[in-house]
């Protein structure tokens, strides 16, 4: 015996269920993405956006306007100090920098990113300092990028990790200084910001 799944009244009603059950959800979940979404979050996602675009002035503003809503995440806080870092202006991103680790005391990512900036000011020992503290915080720091995220952000070098690069600054300054390398402006660029 052949039964028409078409004409079949119980096939019927369960695809009828199945349709108006998936445009439920559907529209459920277009709310409570783009609609319901709180507008810090709206902020700190565009920051985001235009720091991995490397618009920092727009990622500036952005994380300037979430700031409004929250002013004690940790997050916000830290793409603050990371934005003005990439803007040269290495006062302002301490101050952030501190705020951040101030908030949080085990924040890893504000510690390495403070090492970043202390190498890119040449004050080495510094540095190295930071990258350690970060390290102790959270050893995942130490593995470097994922090779996930390499993919998303078209990363084809393996960076240095920050384990990495205070084993090399240490190394150089145990050599004579006339036969240190501390700073390669070409390397140092692709040196990146770590965001947790």
């Amino acid at each position: 015996m052949s039964v028409n799944n078409k004409t079949d009244p119980i096939y019927r009603i369960l695809v009828r269920i199945s349709i108006v059950l998936f445009i439920l959800f559907s529209s459920w979940l277009i709310w409570e993405h783009f609609v319901k979404r709180p507008p810090e979050l709206k902020h700190y996602l565009t920051a985001n956006t235009a720091f991995k675009d490397k618009n920092y002035d727009l990622s500036l503003e952005e994380y300037f306007n979430a700031l409004k809503y929250n002013k004690l995440d940790v997050y916000i806080i830290e793409g603050i100090a990371r934005s003005y870092m990439e803007l040269n202006q290495y006062l302002e991103a301490k101050e952030y920098f501190y705020m951040a680790i101030d908030l949080n005391p085990n924040f890893a990512p504000a510690y390495a990113n403070l090492g970043v900036l202390y190498d890119r000011q040449k004050q080495y020992m510094k540095a190295i300092t930071y990258y350690k503290k970060a390290i102790s915080i959270d050893n995942e720091l130490s593995e470097g990028m994922h090779w996930l995220d390499r993919l998303l952000y078209d990363v084809r070098e393996t960076p240095p990790t920050i384990l990495e690069r205070s084993k090399y600054i240490e190394e150089q300054l145990k050599l004579p200084l006339n036969e240190r390398v501390l700073s390669v402006p070409q390397l140092d660029e692709e040196q990146l910001n770590y965001e947790k």
